[in-house]
């Protein structure tokens, strides 16, 4: 049967890499901070909270709309059919994209604006909901060196897509050929790579060498035991504490994410001019810290099998960064502290997704691996996704700076590590129970 047609055991390794390829080439949510400027100036705005709503709009179809619906199709059918809806999602978004930015009227336009985003989201999501399962299917026993490998690509259009759009608008100005090319992008690499190829094991496939973990084997370490379906995870109080890990750091991080280039703005705007600052120095930043984001994204995934677990990794990946957030802030007006603290910032955030993505198989099993971790990441990581850029915005235009946005997102940061510390804990405990009981058989 076609659907069940791909890439088999023995080269495995195709998947993570060419999930890096592919998102590097169509998941590009992350520039969309970079064009708020511009579309500011296209349509003659004084405030930016209207246009940073559409990042709320393409959260809530990146990570609440999409991956449920890519999960279940995905555990019942395969990656092909999401994958396909995921090119149609993006070429419809990115094509509205287009439209909106033939036009003058603002009230108009950001109609457009939204729904463009919003399908841009949808398509992202079928696309997260989909690479991340399967990858997680695939590697049972290395899970954060194989996702931190997937999910790199994810945050690496940045490196790619930021000098060459930022050379573009110097020259030719901000325009819909940009999204053009994320719509000829999108095709290629779905309907070229993603779909001939990519299939999920059997489901009761192990890799060589890896036996099916017992109830008493102490290989529990390498994962959950039992394969959890949804309903029985739901009742499970380790799938509610992993939910406030998640909500909290997601609207942490994009509270700062999706109003990086107007924070920057805000604190060089003093000492340099705005062209400057919006042709050069966001472009570079952008760049630099995509890099900085994708070392992160695959050092923490090896750190976290070689430490035992991402239970062991989490908190120091929500700590780091609400520490470097404020520091941020504190040098905002200098270039060089800009960047030293932002890649510092992006280098651990950029562990979050890749544990986030171990630790759903890690501690829930493989089997309903789709259904469990878009669930859990759809009403947790997406309403953070959805609202936190949104609210960053909104506090700015209400108290004229980002000040108070930045002090929220550091707080709940940091309530997100006392959940990761928690959760840390009860891992311990569960072990040190797992080895006595071992002990005693």
């Amino acid at each position: 049967m076609w659907l069940e047609k791909g890439i088999g055991e023995d080269k495995r390794w195709f998947y993570p890499i060419s999930a890096f390829i592919i998102g590097t080439a169509i998941v590009v949510n992350q520039l969309w901070t970079m064009f708020y400027p511009h579309i500011q100036a296209h349509f003659n705005l004084e405030t930016t909270a209207s246009i940073v709503l559409a990042a709320t709009f393409s959260g809530m179809g990146a990570m609440i709309i999409g991956p449920p619906i890519a999960g279940t199709i995905l555990d019942k059918y395969g990656p092909k059919i999401p994958f396909i809806m995921s090119a149609i999602s993006m070429v419809i978004g990115h094509s509205l994209i287009i439209k909106m930015l033939s036009m003058n009227d603002w009230s108009k336009a950001m109609y457009i604006w939204y729904l463009g985003s919003f399908m841009v989201g949808v398509g992202g999501g079928f696309y997260s909901g989909t690479y991340t399962a399967t990858v997680g299917k695939w590697f049972p026993d290395k899970p954060g060196t194989a996702m931190g490998l997937a999910v790199a690509g994810t945050g690496s259009a940045v490196i790619i897509y930021s000098p060459l759009i930022g050379a573009y608008i110097k020259n030719h100005g901000f325009s819909g050929n940009i999204f053009f090319i994320f719509v000829i992008m999108s095709i290629v690499c779905l309907f070229g790579l993603a779909v001939p190829f990519w299939k999920t094991p059997p489901k009761d496939w192990l890799p060589a060498g890896m036996k099916p973990a017992s109830k008493t084997s102490s290989a529990k370490a390498k994962g959950a035991a039992h394969d959890y379906t949804l309903q029985e995870a739901v009742k499970d109080r380790r799938f509610w504490l992993l939910y406030f890990c998640f909500i909290f750091s997601a609207f942490s991080n994009m509270f700062f994410l999706q109003n990086v280039s107007l924070i920057i703005l805000e604190g060089l705007s003093k000492v340099m001019d705005t062209e400057t600052i919006l042709v050069s120095v966001i472009p570079g930043f952008l760049s630099a810290s995509a890099i900085a984001g994708l070392i992160g994204r695959f050092s923490w995934g090896v750190i976290t099998d070689r430490l035992g677990g991402p239970w062991k990794t989490l908190w120091i990946v929500y700590l780091l960064p609400a520490i470097v957030m404020a520091l941020f802030y504190l040098g905002y007006h200098s270039v060089i502290l800009i960047f030293i603290t932002g890649l510092l910032f992006y280098f651990g955030s950029g562990g979050e997704p890749v544990i986030h993505y171990a630790i759903v198989p890690y501690v829930f099993g493989r089997k309903h691996l789709g259904k469990v971790m878009s669930v859990l990441n759809s009403f947790s990581v997406g309403l953070g996704i959805a609202f936190g850029p949104f609210v960053g915005a909104y506090i700015k235009d209400v108290t004229g700076g980002y000040f108070w946005a930045l002090v929220l997102a550091v707080a709940i940061r940091l309530c997100g590590t006392a959940f990761a510390l928690l959760g840390l804990k009860m891992s311990l405990q569960q072990e040190g129970a797992d080895n006595t009981i071992t002990k005693t058989v």
